[in-house]
């Protein structure tokens, strides 16, 4: 019962630990399985990762805390054992402290001839890999001082780690740090995944994601409601197909108010991506000092004097489909007023950077908008910190679209996004992001594939799939240096592929 990995074979929900908790004993059941056959299940199905992930191991060491994740441990522990591999195991707590099914996982390790060491025991030089098994889903506050300490140092010996469940000291609902955390290789998941794991700081601590269904999963996503959705394939929208006798003006126009002065890449970048993801035309209001270079080598970009917004924008607004606002925008007087002019056409609006800013100042409600902060731009819409914000993203995002309205996008790793009510975490996309430009980028796919699809929430999950599946295509020669422009000849491919 080898764990499938995540990006192999992506489940459609994530839950929050206490579903899990609450309802796995009754799935089991139901399977005539008690909960420690399903931690026995879990230490094999684990002790099977780590095979396949580093076959050639031949030392382990094991590093256990005081409850059922320690019990997922022990077990693992027995079976590389009788593998032959030669097992260290290291107990944060005493043989009389265990309890329950992690009672009985101890002694059976011990019976079969396991030996509990203390680390002053461990020659750590023979390990090939260690397996965190210390606290899992059930971390309650910060992490605590001796539990600190060996998370620590853990993290600092340079040796392979697997966490069972979920690295100690990650909480499983947010993906916040407390106080200490494993930075592990690989994560191995049980029963379903949790939803903490997806985003925000979690990224970087749980290293490569399995699952393990225990022979369960199916049935617990299929009986129990969840929380959250995953932007994958089976979710993903299909876009509208182009008829035979389509024209520019039958494949959907966006007007863009972009570019204040000292910024034509923003403008530039996001009308480019518009075009490329299937927009038929799209005309851009910017500054009249970024006119020449916006235009420069796209001629296809068609341009309003900003200066005349009543008379030369008013005939593109009343044949706009989509209103795209805010990338390089400013706070000054003509951002202003291009915000005023652009928030008062009656079409769908995608916002994004100084236009989230300017709303931030002037609150509105809109059910037929997208929103899509940065956790900074997050935190102003709020009147919050980052901090707020990255303490529980997933309230953030659900915040954001009950106050104004539409949808939200909260953009970051595993980037989110909501209607107020559902919450869909997108999976695709990678560091090399990290660069100016790319929520530029995104705000453009956004409104076009918003032209190619009767559902708005679908277009968004869509665009941000997208958006960071052509940056994992881009990303092929390493992170470091990609560009938002990158992303456009393989937009243009993936779009062609929905």
């Amino acid at each position: 019962m080898i764990p499938i990995s995540l990006l192999a074979s992506i489940p459609q929900h994530a839950y929050d630990a206490e579903t899990v908790k609450r309802n796995e004993g009754l799935i089991a059941q139901q399977h005539g399985l008690s909960l420690y056959q399903l931690m026995e299940l879990a230490g094999l199905a684990g002790f099977e990762l780590c095979k396949q992930r580093w076959p050639k191991a031949k030392t382990m060491l094991i590093i256990c805390g005081r409850g059922n994740n320690a019990g997922d441990g022990f077990v693992l522990a027995r079976h590389a054992m009788a593998s032959g591999m030669h097992v260290y195991v290291h107990s944060l707590a005493t043989i009389d402290e265990y309890q329950g099914d992690a009672a009985v996982a101890c002694k059976k390790f011990l019976n079969t001839g396991g030996e509990i060491y203390s680390f002053n025991e461990i020659d750590l030089s023979r390990v090939d890999v260690i397996i965190d098994a210390m606290l899992g889903t059930g971390i309650v506050g910060d992490v605590r001082e001796s539990y600190g300490y060996v998370i620590n140092l853990i993290n600092q010996l340079h040796i392979p780690i697997l966490s069972i469940d979920l690295p100690s000291g990650l909480n499983a609902n947010n993906g916040q740090v407390q106080g200490s955390c494993i930075k592990a290789n690989v994560t191995v998941c049980f029963i379903a995944l949790k939803k903490g794991m997806l985003t925000g700081k979690a990224k970087s601590f749980c290293g490569d994601i399995y699952l393990a269904g225990l022979g369960i999963s199916e049935d617990f996503s299929n009986n129990i409601a969840a929380k959250v959705s995953l932007n994958c394939k089976q979710n993903l929208a299909i876009l509208k197909p182009r008829d035979a006798c389509s024209h520019k003006g039958t494949s959907g126009f966006v007007l863009a108010f972009a570019g204040n002065k000292g910024y034509p890449g923003a403008a530039r970048l996001c009308t480019e991506a518009a075009l490329r993801c299937g927009a038929g035309l799209v005309a851009l209001v910017c500054h009249k000092d970024n006119q020449i270079i916006v235009a420069c080598n796209r001629p296809e970009l068609m341009l309003i004097d900003s200066e005349q917004l009543d008379k030369q924008a008013k005939k593109s607004g009343e044949k706009a489909d989509v209103i795209l606002l805010g990338p390089g925008l400013g706070d000054d007087n003509w951002a202003q007023s291009c915000f005023e002019y652009a928030l008062a056409l009656p079409q769908v609006k995608v916002i994004d950077a100084d236009g989230l800013n300017l709303l931030a100042k002037n609150p509105q409600y809109d059910s037929n908008w997208v929103l899509t902060p940065h956790p900074g731009e997050a935190a102003r819409l709020l009147n919050c910190t980052i901090s707020d914000i990255e303490q529980d993203r997933y309230e953030a995002v659900r915040a954001i679209a009950l106050k104004y309205g539409g949808i939200c996008i909260l953009k970051g790793a595993g980037t989110l996004i909501s209607d107020g009510d559902e919450v869909v975490v997108n999976l695709t996309g990678n560091a090399g992001m990290a660069s100016g430009g790319m929520g530029d980028v995104l705000a453009g796919i956004i409104a076009a594939l918003s032209l190619q699809s009767d559902n708005l929430f679908q277009a968004s999950c869509l665009a941000v799939f997208l958006h960071g599946k052509a940056a994992d295509i881009a990303v092929v020669d390493g992170e470091k240096g990609l560009l938002a422009s990158d992303l456009f000849p393989f937009l243009r491919q993936l779009v062609n592929q929905y």
